[in-house]
């Protein structure tokens, strides 16, 4: 294209160039709003809650080798260190119990979507490849 082409039909060029973004965006949200779009954020999130209550689990460990570590040396340690090092303790283990039900929450929303949105016989396979450890801990599932 020469510059007098263009100076002629830019409008022409903005118009096709709004276009094309606007379709790459309906397209991307078109997938997003697919069954498998869906699924697929729904297993991202299922991965952040697992790796935050294994962060959470940690935290709960530390707080509880800290804890103990102290309470073997009661004699020679502060009352106030004991104490925060308790509720230290107990806050750890609330926010690991609430780490894990999200956990829970997430995984029941990755199955409710392979049930609504997908064939039931791929149910199986589905479950196996998106939910790793499925049936381990022997809880019959349920909505």
């Amino acid at each position: 294209m020469t510059i007098p082409e263009l100076q002629q039909h830019w409008a022409l060029i903005g118009a096709a160039a709004l276009g094309a973004t606007v379709l790459l965006f309906a397209v991307w949200r078109a997938w997003l709003d697919s069954s498998r779009g869906r699924l697929r954020a729904a297993r991202r999130r299922l991965l952040r809650k697992r790796r935050e209550a294994a962060r959470c689990r940690r935290a709960a460990e530390r707080a509880k080798t800290k804890f103990e570590g102290l309470a073997g040396r009661s004699e020679s340690v502060k009352p106030v260190r004991l104490q925060e090092a308790r509720d230290a303790l107990q806050d750890a283990g609330a926010l690991l119990k609430i780490a894990e039900d999200q956990v829970l929450i997430a995984e029941n929303h990755v199955r409710k979507i392979i049930v609504e949105e997908f064939p039931p016989k791929h149910h199986e396979r589905m479950r196996r490849r998106c939910l790793s450890g499925e049936g381990e801990d022997g809880k019959p599932f349920s909505f």
